[in-house]
């Protein structure tokens, strides 16, 4: 995950704060993914930004290494793409903490990445995940804790 709340992001949140009626709050800002693990990060964004992305799951290790505060229920979060320009403001609305091998195709149907199936989703999370394992020195088990986050689109860009 990547971003950060620059003038042009701030600006966005609060216009879009303003218009949904939201009193002063934090917010997060950053993508879904980081560049050095997938090419995908501006697609990913874009779905999201055309409400086809309702959800998305990272490594519980992911927030740990990056020093990144895990969203909670009620968050909102600026979706920003690889240049940092924000794309949409979305409401998180549920968070499961679940092993790797336990995730399932409801998950996966939210997310709906690619060609929306649970075969295209696992595999590119698979490799993902590895991927950022491997680049901390971590060993890649099945059964590591992800963070399935599940969300509304509540604003557009």
């Amino acid at each position: 995950m990547i971003g950060s709340k620059t003038p042009e992001v701030e600006a966005f949140w609060q216009k879009a704060r303003l218009a949904l009626g939201l009193p002063e709050s934090d917010y997060h800002a950053c993508t879904f993914a980081e560049p050095q693990f997938t090419e995908k990060v501006d697609y990913i964004s874009d779905l999201a930004a055309k409400g086809v992305k309702r959800g998305t799951c990272h490594l519980d290790l992911d927030f740990e290494v990056n020093r990144v505060r895990r969203r909670q229920v009620g968050d909102h979060w600026v979706v920003v793409d690889l240049a940092n320009k924000p794309l949409c403001v979305v409401k998180v609305v549920r968070v499961d903490i679940l092993p790797f091998e336990k995730i399932g195709e409801d998950f996966s149907s939210r997310e709906n990445e690619g060609d929306g199936s649970f075969k295209y989703w696992y595999d590119g999370h698979l490799g993902y995940f590895q991927r950022q394992c491997a680049s901390w020195g971590q060993d890649w088990r099945m059964d590591r804790t992800c963070v399935c986050e599940y969300f509304d689109k509540v604003y557009p860009a």
